[in-house]
């Protein structure tokens, strides 16, 4: 082969050749996209499932004789989060068990810690939903002030 016809066909493989990887670069990265929005969407189901299960403990719903079936929902919850949640949230909600697990109703100093591991999973899930929780105290404990009526006694 001659120089110009190397020239020539190389003219003509390097953009083929560079427009095939293009092409093979973006389908990945739309199937990697694809799968982020279905993942994204399944956690913030499973998030938003998390405190409509805090919510009903807090708003009186449940009677202390429901306490097993409390646990029983955030058993569910947690086989569901378990595929979706990043460490940071599964590490959070684990420590939370972990806490509810030994949790003495009575004593005022474990309910004010109950509330901190609790917020402390809820500022993790919205951190992983990318939003600020700026001011809304060391472990997000200001996300249970509308609930909480002695909030400023308690904390």
């Amino acid at each position: 082969m001659t120089d110009k016809a190397i020239e020539v066909l190389m003219t003509i493989l390097l953009p083929l050749t560079g427009g095939g990887i293009g092409f093979l670069l973006k389908r990945y990265l739309d199937k990697k996209r694809e799968l982020f929005n279905e993942n994204a969407k399944e956690r913030r189901q499973a998030y938003q499932d998390f405190v409509d299960i805090i919510i009903d403990i807090f708003a009186g719903k449940n009677e202390t004789k429901q306490k097993s079936s409390d646990v029983n929902r955030l058993f569910e919850f947690y086989k569901k989060n378990i595929l979706f949640a990043p460490p940071n949230v599964v590490n959070a909600f684990s420590d939370y068990m972990q806490y509810i697990y030994v949790f003495d109703n009575s004593d005022p100093n474990q309910t004010a810690e109950h509330i901190r591991k609790l917020t402390e999973v809820l500022k993790q899930m919205r951190k992983d939903l990318g939003l600020s929780n700026s001011d809304l105290g060391e472990n997000g404990e200001k996300l249970m002030r509308a609930i909480l009526k002695d909030f400023d006694t308690l904390l």
